[in-house]
């Protein structure tokens, strides 16, 4: 319960749903507690050992890096906090936190302190107007959840000054004032502040986010060009603040074009140039907006002389925010587990786990008088090897460079759909509904060129019934056919049908039911229809040849436009081999006849009559006339297409070709 991070709600659903008794909530409480006990005493333990271990490297380690100079040999420990409530910047207000000290060198929790506002035992029966039972009590503070954080990093530092271990440095946020609070405290120590590097550049991205609006050049491109750089600048120069202000001095004009402070191993525009084009900025263009140039100057050099010490010092505390994350899962942020011994206990599991790793289960249940369990150990002992092999993994340059292709790639995608949408969502967007954009721009076909064999493809007909004369019209039925197979289906439009289709088609839309010459038919909802559509051609051996009838001008598009909002024309796009179009394919073979309608093809060339416009058919009776009068095998290399031609009317959206 403590390590999977449930509570007496879950574990007796669980027990529940599988039909096995579930014990008191009572009961699991007395349980809950007699293995926390074992648990904190346990990462007690821990946290002595690895606080030990800390200062025992860096006894070693540090003497022989700086052998020749002196050293008081001190530990360095990184610190953050976690609330067990999701906070703003305009609202803290968790009724616990946790922070953590965790050691450089071996990157394990030496010390953790934990504050709680309030107890549910103490309040219940000040409710009830009694004295509370004798309780191990939650409650440790009374003042606000901003200021747990700089209480609980003195109360850590003190409690290892205490024990004889010296801090030289600890790395943390600049988002408290635990560290001057502790620096006045302590005056006879000298601990040295760092900024966490992690921290730093989350705090200059803020910054340029909110200049964004008033300066247009300042896209998401211009901004992840400016925070590279910043990063390469600070990662480059530690250790030497004067050289963080020249390159943060030298990065703003480089960006700009001017390259006479820029430094010949970093700059391609000293090394070449008459070929040097900036890489992360659009289009390889130099920046041009003084506004915006103000702007960043503005941010990036007020009190940089000032900053540049910190800034040639940083340091990371990502193991504690690793361990802040371990802990969530422990002690979920929408679960209140402080007003009761319970969040020691789920703390208690995560130092553990930080520590000792998934094995402390097992030692737990020996502590307690339980057996480690053979299941556990061998879940333990994978879950540890899965860890180790992602640690050694995630730190490799392969790793780090996919990751932020992967990430680059995520971002233009998703900013290039945000264009193409339009506003989707927006405070009150709701509110103001005839200022909302309706119109997609489509985005661009995602398919290669078709590359098999089209001598070979079976010719498959087909035919659709749409809702009106647009290109962008629902389709309400669709229909294929070949020699041995045959698709048929109505499908319910997400739009009206126009009166003229109506009338036309003998398609109509009464409720939720489609009546086609005013009987009911049959229908299908969109995507239901398309798959099928998809898995009928996906059914031949070979990939047939779609043919069809002024397909070229209005069919394929519409087609084209149905899939791609169902995100099926990928997949429909493999199954087939090409489009022909018969209309070309009979004034090819007939020329100079008055009309190529299908409808005056069949009638003079096959003497027939039949129903038009109903898509069933239309198939079937231009399957015959293409066997017996249309000569597509020996046209196809000729007629066979692959993309449409641009739409004579601009002022719609439309697909141009297919790839």
């Amino acid at each position: 319960m403590l390590h999977v991070g449930i509570g007496e709600t879950q574990v007796n659903n669980l027990f529940s749903t599988m039909n096995v008794h579930y014990p008191h909530h009572k009961t699991l409480k007395t349980r809950e507690n007699e293995v926390g006990n074992v648990m904190e005493r346990q990462a007690t333990n821990s946290e002595h050992k690895s606080l030990l271990d800390e200062a025992f490297q860096a006894m070693t380690i540090d003497t022989e890096e700086n052998e020749n100079t002196e050293t008081d040999n001190g530990i360095k420990v990184s610190t953050d906090t976690c609330w067990q409530k999701k906070g703003s910047g305009r609202s803290y207000d968790s009724l616990s936190g946790v922070a953590t000290l965790i050691g450089g060198k071996n990157k394990k929790v030496v010390r953790h302190s934990i504050r709680c506002k309030g107890c549910r035992i103490c309040t219940n029966a000040q409710k009830k107007g009694i004295p509370p039972p004798k309780h191990k009590c939650a409650k440790n503070w009374t003042g606000s959840a901003k200021g747990m954080e700089p209480d609980m990093v003195v109360e850590m530092i003190k409690d290892l000054d205490n024990r004889g271990v010296k801090i030289n440095e600890l790395a943390g946020d600049d988002d408290s004032t635990g560290f001057n609070r502790a620096s006045k405290l302590l005056p006879h120590s000298h601990i040295v502040k760092s900024s966490d590097r992690n921290h730093i550049m989350v705090n200059a991205s803020k910054k340029l986010f909110s200049i964004k609006l008033k300066n247009k050049e300042l896209s998401a491109m211009v901004i992840n060009s400016i925070l590279k750089n910043y990063s390469y600048t600070l990662s480059q120069n530690q250790g030497n603040p004067e050289g963080i202000v020249n390159g943060v001095r030298c990065m703003i004009d480089h960006m700009y074009g001017q390259h006479d402070k820029c430094d010949m191993k970093w700059c391609g525009y000293l090394k070449d140039p008459t070929t040097y084009r900036h890489r992360n900025l659009p289009y390889g263009k130099n920046l041009s907006s003084l506004a915006l140039k103000n702007d960043l100057e503005r941010l990036f050099l007020k009190d940089i002389e000032q900053k540049s010490k910190k800034l040639s010092n940083l340091a990371s505390s990502q193991s504690n925010e690793s361990f802040n994350f371990t802990l969530s899962t422990k002690a979920p942020k929408y679960k209140h587990y402080s007003g009761s011994s319970s969040l020691g206990y789920r703390v208690s599991a995560a130092v553990l786990q930080k520590n000792e790793g998934y094995n402390y289960i097992s030692e737990v249940n020996e502590s307690a008088g339980l057996s480690p369990g053979n299941m556990t150990i061998k879940r333990a002992t994978l879950l540890d090897k899965r860890r180790a092999k992602k640690l050694e993994k995630s730190s490799t340059r392969k790793f780090k460079t996919e990751r932020k292709r992967l990430k680059k790639m995520k971002l233009a995608k998703n900013s290039g759909l945000e264009i193409r949408e339009g506003k989707t969502y927006e405070s009150e967007i709701g509110m103001n509904e005839q200022n909302v954009d309706e119109i997609e721009i489509p985005g661009p076909p995602e398919i290669e060129g078709f590359t098999e064999d089209i001598l070979t493809a079976p010719i498959l007909i087909f035919d659709l019934e749409t809702t009106g004369l647009q290109r962008t019209s629902d389709i309400i039925q669709l229909v294929a056919y070949s020699e041995n197979n045959q698709f048929s289906s109505y499908i319910m439009p997400n739009r009206p049908i126009s009166s003229g289709a109506s009338e036309v088609t003998k398609i109509s839309v009464i409720g939720s039911q489609m009546y086609h010459d005013l009987q009911a038919v049959p229908s299908k909802l969109q995507n239901e229809a398309f798959t099928d559509f998809n898995d009928f051609v996906k059914s031949f051996p070979v990939k047939p040849l779609l043919v069809g009838h002024n397909i070229k001008r209005f069919d394929c598009h519409v087609l084209y436009n149905a899939l791609r909002c169902h995100n099926m024309w990928n997949e429909f796009s493999s199954n087939i081999s090409g489009f022909l179009d018969t209309l070309e394919l009979f004034k090819l073979l007939y020329p100079k006849r008055p009309s190529y309608s299908q409808t005056a093809l069949v009638d003079e060339l096959l003497g027939e009559t039949y129903s038009a416009h109903n898509a069933v058919d239309d198939t079937k009776v231009l399957y015959r006339l293409v066997q017996s009068k249309g000569n597509i095998k020996g046209n196809m290399q000729a007629l066979v297409f692959r993309k449409l031609p641009q739409r004579i009317q601009s002022s719609t959206r439309q697909p141009q070709n297919f790839h």
